[in-house]
């Protein structure tokens, strides 16, 4: 068999002002049997969402491929700024497909000498980071081509830019490889449709499951991200997917205007109102090595024709909310509202890129290692068919998240609550239900000049008489309800003491008034039966927010009188602040710290607190 190796493929181009050298290297089991076509034409990858062909002309070589002689590998040179963007796919002259890479890579760029291969060096492109050198397992095993395919034909590389409008960039090169006895797949380390044995069920065991996404909201986002105006405040907000298969969505051909059904084709309605398109929801379900899939009703949505995908309306709503005791901040009263409609649903983030951004229901934050069946999906993207893969995300800025909420005029200053809600009407079938909104702390400063009363009390307890300190020290008066039967008490203050009834647990309420409104506020006092003396006096520290940008809370309970101090420490070990340094009564305390007021940089600080031999040390962070 004659040999013909073409030399090593030198591509120079330049990034960011550089010039940079590539060279290619097959990275082949037998170069002395091995063949390579390609096509060094640079192509631009279209920014409208269409699908950008390079093709390769394939001969000469015999008229059937198997695992003796088929294709060994697929090299590539893509720059592109944001290759998460992007699906690569290969297609043979028998107008099968297979997917390459399918959004990997993070924020990074580019593909610059990358070769797809089953012998591949740096593993899995769906664990690698861009940008991408070397060899890599493709997403689908290019061994697909290596039963009985006849290779003699027209070959395309297909590049498709998924969130379109955004990045730019070229393909410069593409080379297909063919030689004698093509290496077996690899053991499959992931999920996938070909491969449902890499795919776990929720209870790690069986192997007959549905395999459901798991949406969610991020807290993160919201907290670093967000921008207040008068009467206006505006947030980014991600959607991660922390479940067990994709969230994948497909618009079908079933049309309507309200409840009769119209031409996919129409735009409009006679009321001048968008047609509304039917959509699917796609479950996967494994059943020991088979994967099969159904389909169900997951409502009617808007398709915008101008930009050929479907919008998903209602995706999420925000609201800016009051708290009250009531755990559950969607009870909790409106100030504002809106909802946000999907510009379409796309992995433009995933878990580790955007660290802390995918959280449990435990506030565990998750990575892509922590989700088992990562990455696994079909469809994502600008179109009719979108998804969400598990251990991905999508996001919107705080551009792409206009107009945010509209506050009614004379909001008053204070904190607040930003309440985000993903799928609040339901459409779609999930693993947990109960995960899909976060309440986010924030402080308006930029509106009326009037502000709501600080939340919260402390207390210290002297047998069975307490007294109270409210956080509230300007409020107009102070209503403690004691709830041991002895009814309420108005204070024109923000002390008080109580002398409840006996020993037990008392939940006490609070409602701090000014001309805002009330501030909500619960605690538990506990009133020991006698004198109890534990090894240890601090039972509970927290701080809150963490990481901030300013102002931080510090909360302590003391169960026995002791002698306490609580510090601030930078990273280096120099103390750069002593908040408390006294003797205390058993009971719930707060200190307030401002980094601002004290001039501290951004950077990571350690809280310690201490009371005789028991020392507590956190991590604060602090932000710009």
């Amino acid at each position: 068999m004659s040999v013909n190796i073409p030399p090593p493929k030198q591509i120079t181009y330049s990034e960011n002002g550089m010039k940079i050298l590539f060279t290619f290297f097959f990275f082949l089991p037998l170069l002395s049997f091995a063949q390579a076509f390609t096509n060094d034409t640079l192509y631009t990858i279209p920014i409208n969402g269409d699908t950008l062909n390079i093709p390769v002309n394939v001969s000469g070589l015999i008229d059937s491929t198997s695992p003796s002689f088929g294709l060994l590998s697929v090299c590539l040179d893509i720059s592109f700024t944001n290759v998460q963007d992007l699906r690569v796919m290969l297609r043979a002259p028998n107008d099968s497909i297979i997917m390459l890479a399918d959004e990997k890579g993070g924020n990074g760029d580019g593909y610059y000498g990358t070769c797809f291969q089953e012998n591949a060096a740096n593993g899995w492109i769906y664990q690698g980071a861009a940008p991408f050198i070397g060899s890599y397992y493709p997403a689908q095993s290019i061994n697909a081509f290596n039963k009985g395919l006849n290779p003699n034909g027209t070959w395309s590389l297909m590049v498709k830019d998924l969130f379109v409008f955004s990045d730019t960039g070229s393909a410069n090169y593409f080379s297909i490889t063919f030689g004698n006895n093509p290496p077996p797949d690899p053991i499959y380390g992931g999920c996938s449709a070909s491969t449902p044995y890499g795919c776990k069920c929720p209870d790690g065991v069986s192997i007959d499951c549905d395999l459901l996404p798991d949406l969610t909201a991020s807290a993160l986002d919201i907290q670093l991200h967000h921008a207040e105006s008068p009467e206006h405040i505006v947030f980014s907000n991600s959607t991660p997917n922390i479940g067990w298969g994709p969230l994948e969505v497909h618009g079908i051909d079933s049309c309507f205007c309200g409840t009769t059904p119209v031409s996919c084709l129409d735009t409009l309605c006679p009321d001048s109102t968008p047609v509304m398109r039917l959509v699917n929801q796609r479950i996967y379900h494994r059943s020991g090595n088979t994967m099969t899939y159904y389909d169900r009703p997951a409502g009617l949505m808007y398709y915008d024709t101008d930009h050929g995908h479907t919008h998903i309306d209602d995706w999420a709503s925000y609201t800016l909310r009051r708290s009250t005791p009531n755990p559950d901040a969607t009870t909790w009263p409106v100030i504002g509202s809106q909802t946000k409609t999907s510009y379409c649903l796309i992995n433009n983030g995933d878990c580790n890129f955007n660290s802390g951004y995918c959280v449990d229901s435990t506030g565990q934050v998750l990575h892509k290692a922590d989700i088992p069946n990562s990455d696994f999906g079909t469809v994502s993207g600008c179109g009719t068919d979108q998804g969400i893969y598990p251990g991905n995300l999508d996001t919107y800025d705080e551009s792409e998240n206009a107009p945010g909420i509209i506050l009614p005029a004379g909001t008053c200053n204070g904190d607040y609550y930003i309440v985000s809600i993903t799928d609040p009407d339901n459409h779609f079938l999930e693993q947990d239900k109960n995960n899909n909104w976060v309440a986010v702390p924030i402080t308006l400063s930029q509106q009326t000049a009037r502000n709501f009363e600080t939340g919260g009390f402390s207390f210290s307890v002297n047998g069975n008489n307490v007294t109270f300190q409210s956080n509230a020290a300007t409020a107009d008066s102070c209503v403690w309800m004691w709830n041991d039967g002895s009814g309420s008490s108005t204070t024109l203050t923000s002390t008080a003491s109580h002398l409840f009834p006996g020993s037990g647990s008392y939940i006490v309420w609070l409602y701090a008034w000014n001309q805002c409104g009330p501030t909500v506020s619960t605690d538990t006092v506990q009133i020991p039966l006698g004198f109890i003396e534990l090894s240890e006096s601090i039972v509970s520290f927290s701080m809150q927010p963490n990481p901030s940008k300013d102002k931080v809370m510090f909360t302590y309970t003391l169960v026995n009188a002791s002698s306490v101090s609580l510090e601030v420490w930078d990273a280096i070990g120099n103390q750069v602040k002593n908040m408390v340094n006294s003797n205390q009564l058993p009971g719930k305390y707060q200190v307030s710290f401002d980094a601002k007021s004290d001039h501290l940089p951004q950077g990571i600080y350690i809280i310690r607190l201490s009371s005789g031999n028991k020392i507590f040390n956190k991590r604060l962070v602090l932000l710009e």
